[in-house]
């Protein structure tokens, strides 16, 4: 499981990554409403499920 979480963590870190560089493009930033910057949040985190499932042995 813990290998699943590593996937997890890094796929939420590269689609993180990539975002960021959409949103450096200058051309970007001039087409996104406030709107469109508040529906980002959830994009970013709502596939991550952000349990503690590892057990002291």
């Amino acid at each position: 499981m813990l290998a699943l979480d590593l996937l997890q963590s890094a796929l939420v870190l590269v689609n993180t990554r990539l975002v960021d560089m959409v949103l450096d493009a200058e051309d970007w930033q001039a087409k996104l409403t406030d709107h469109d910057l508040r529906g980002l949040t959830p994009m970013l985190w709502s596939d991550v499920a952000c349990t503690a499932r590892s057990s002291p042995t």
